[in-house]
């Protein structure tokens, strides 16, 4: 499996999936957070994070391109194995051009987006990602919890503390912004 994502122009993308040699190419437009709904959901399928976010019955991500739709189904299995439905539509939501079900390895394809949201973030930016997708920031939260993940296969550091029943949370942005670089 081979996932290829880029950004071609204002609002626009172009994503190229290749699996058993077959190569399948989605143009995600600005309507919907491509990016930051394929990460939301690959968080959500995590049994590491909290049962907060985490979803035992699988995550979505969906895709609309201008009457395309394409629909990602994600569920975790256990065992660093994923469930993967994946459906793309032209223009009627129930005749599927594309329906694809398949297991891979959680790891493998987590590693796969957070390699290509990286990409991103150094190519374009935090401000030139949000100026090129238009609608949406770039995914950034997500980004560091699930690429902390793939490093130490446990939930990125927050401090928690409770006063008169107030609980904040904090992270260190020095630590996030070392971690962006790569440090």
């Amino acid at each position: 499996m081979k996932i290829d994502y880029q950004l071609t122009g204002a609002g626009w993308a172009e994503c190229v999936f290749v699996l058993n040699d077959k190569k399948y190419t989605f143009w995600p437009g600005y309507l919907t957070d491509a990016l930051g709904e394929i990460l939301e959901a690959l968080l959500n399928i995590n049994p590491i994070y909290t049962e907060e976010c985490y979803l035992e019955d699988g995550a979505s991500a969906k895709w609309d391109a201008e009457p395309q739709e394409t629909e990602w189904n994600f569920k975790y299995l256990g065992e660093d194995q994923m469930e993967i439905a994946l459906y793309h539509y032209e223009d009627e939501r129930w005749n599927p051009e594309i329906d694809l079900k398949f297991q891979y390895s959680y790891d493998e394809f987590l590693k796969a987006w957070v390699d290509i949201s990286e990409q991103l973030l150094l190519e374009y930016g935090i401000v030139g990602y949000k100026e090129m997708w238009v609608q949406y920031e770039f995914p950034l939260s997500n980004f560091l919890k699930l690429k902390y993940y793939l490093d130490h296969h446990t939930e990125f550091p927050v401090d928690t503390k409770t006063v008169d029943e107030i609980t904040t949370k904090k992270s260190k942005i020095e630590m996030e912004l070392d971690y962006i670089r790569g440090k």
